[in-house]
């Protein structure tokens, strides 16, 4: 017995290691644009919902780059396999096309609704195209729906704490926030 609590105990330290601690990263507008901004942020609906994310777009579909926003090189994991869309399709359970980042102590960024073209895939990048604004998954608009979560929960503090509020500027050289990972 004392033997399978001592396993339990190094594979968790493992486990805490592996993941490392948990650290703020910058995150700039993923769209290279003047015309883009900042459209939605947290709200609360009738029924109780939160947003409680980013989302920016520039007016159009497929033209413009989806940028990683993550300011240094990080590794971009890619869940696609959704069709084209502008303004909405069933797939990935709402998220359409999107990107994890991964960091520790149960934080991630996630970028969402890409539509897909020959950038998007899994890679390790620096503000690199991942794919085109589009609408895939439960979009009623082509837009960038960015939120940082802790074990699945969101959480605002990454660009509230930076003041960024619908019609901020979300140009790719503006920071729009201060992401945990």
């Amino acid at each position: 017995m004392k033997l399978k609590s001592l396993m339990t105990t190094v594979a968790a330290l493992v486990a805490a290691v592996w993941a490392g601690p948990a650290a703020a990263a910058t995150a700039n507008g993923p769209i290279c644009d003047p015309a883009a901004y900042v459209n939605s942020t947290t709200y609360y609906g009738c029924t109780g919902s939160s947003h409680t994310a980013l989302d920016i777009g520039n007016g159009s579909c497929g033209e413009w780059n989806h940028r990683g926003m993550l300011v240094g090189n990080y590794y971009y994991y890619y869940y696609g396999g959704c069709a084209a869309a502008c303004n909405g399709s069933v797939c990935n359970g709402g998220a359409g096309n999107y990107y994890v980042v991964s960091g520790g102590s149960g934080w991630d960024f996630r970028q969402l609704h890409i539509y897909a073209n020959v950038s998007s895939g899994t890679k390790t990048c620096d503000r690199c195209a991942l794919g085109l604004v589009g609408g895939t998954g439960s979009a009623t608009g082509p837009h960038v729906h960015a939120d940082n979560r802790q074990y699945g929960t969101r959480k605002s503090a990454w660009y509230t704490s930076v003041g960024t509020t619908c019609g901020t500027n979300a140009n790719c050289t503006n920071r729009l926030g201060v992401p945990t990972l």
